[in-house]
């Protein structure tokens, strides 16, 4: 099932400036990371956006927990509900990054793990990242897909045991 999104969730404006100053940040520790071309029109027209389609299962079968909301590329000012400042991409990221390695967070679950990409795969693979278990320097996650698209293809709307 395609990525599907609540239609009242987005939180504001999409800012390319945001998104540009994401990619800086990222590039410095590595050069050879890419957004998926995928992820980014998600993004773009579906700013932070709280998901329909929101269960998924792990590589190895487990059920993870639902995605609460994705993600944003919002300037503070721009915010409809200033609340979601911190899931601004570029806040979480830096509130997190000394927990997260490799790893560059793009949308949260219900129990406050993350969906990330691994930037050190030389991929765009998707990984769950696991707040409770990563530690400074140490980030605990598991697989999920090879790729963005092969993420949201595996994404169901109802939670299936």
């Amino acid at each position: 099932m395609p990525l599907q999104f609540f239609d009242a969730s987005l939180v504001g404006p999409f800012s390319k400036r945001e998104l540009d100053e994401m990619k800086d940040m990222i590039r410095a520790d590595f050069p050879s990371f890419e957004f998926d071309p995928s992820y980014v029109h998600v993004v773009e027209e579906f700013n932070g956006g709280r998901p329909s389609t929101r269960y998924f299962r792990t590589r190895v079968g487990q059920l993870a927990p639902p995605i609460e909301r994705f993600l944003h590329f919002t300037a503070g000012h721009d915010l409809k509900d200033h609340q979601l400042g911190f899931l601004n991409a570029n806040v979480f990221w830096s509130a997190l990054e000394n927990r997260l390695g490799s790893l560059l967070p793009f949308a949260v679950l219900a129990n406050n793990d993350a969906l990330c990409f691994d930037c050190g795969s030389g991929e765009s693979q998707v990984v769950l990242w696991s707040n409770e278990r990563s530690e400074e320097d140490e980030p605990s996650y598991e697989g999920v897909a090879d790729s963005f698209d092969d993420f949201c293809a595996a994404l169901s709307s109802v939670a299936t045991e």
